[in-house]
């Protein structure tokens, strides 16, 4: 989430010493930079960083993987893109925050 902020930031944003999300159920790392890159964003992968430039994102459709996190990093992107995020996968939110989705919908009426 902290990437997804940065998006809309002044300025370039660099997430440092975060190599640990590489052995997540997935690599986060790797994953957080394709989808907020497929959203229309402007990321840059390191090996244990992320470089976030300011763009604000246009909205599309992501995998989770099966990540919790990265369901709920969708989910979140389309309340913050133009023209919404479509989450495949987005029962996996589920096991971190069982109603997610009903809490989510609270937030947006």
């Amino acid at each position: 989430l902290v990437a997804l902020l940065a998006c809309y930031a002044e300025g370039d944003s660099v997430i440092d010493g975060v190599g640990e999300l590489r052995f997540k159920e997935t690599d986060r790392l790797t994953a957080i930079g394709e989808i907020i890159v497929g959203l229309g964003g402007a990321v840059e992968v390191g090996e244990a960083s992320l470089t976030v430039h300011p763009c604000p994102l246009l909205g599309g459709s992501m995998s989770s993987r099966g990540d919790h996190r990265l369901a709920m990093l969708g989910a979140v992107a389309g309340l913050a893109s133009r023209e919404g995020v479509a989450v495949c996968g987005f029962a996996a939110s589920e096991v971190t925050y069982p109603g997610f989705a009903a809490a989510l919908q609270e937030v947006i009426e």
